[in-house]
């Protein structure tokens, strides 16, 4: 396979684990959130070993976008005095 097949691969499976995420039925949310940061940084990892910068960036964004989706809506924000 392909390093650009294997990060893809990688990524899809990464919005896979998101897709329980926002369909939390049901769904362990936080497994489904390392599964998503599990295979983000592996994609993220294949574009370090083959030194795709514009890949780790993008990726990098992305694996920042999945925390940031999960912790919008399942961290507890403070109480409003």
């Amino acid at each position: 396979m392909s390093d650009t097949a294997e990060i893809a691969r990688f990524e899809a499976l990464a919005e896979e684990a998101m897709s329980a995420i926002y369909d939390a039925r049901g769904a362990d949310v936080r497994a489904a959130l390392e599964d998503a940061r599990y295979n983000i940084e592996r994609a993220i990892d294949i574009a370090r070993m083959r030194g795709l910068k514009d890949e780790i960036e993008r990726l990098g964004k992305r694996r920042d976008r999945i925390q940031a989706a999960y912790d919008l809506r399942f961290k507890k924000r403070p109480a409003k005095p």
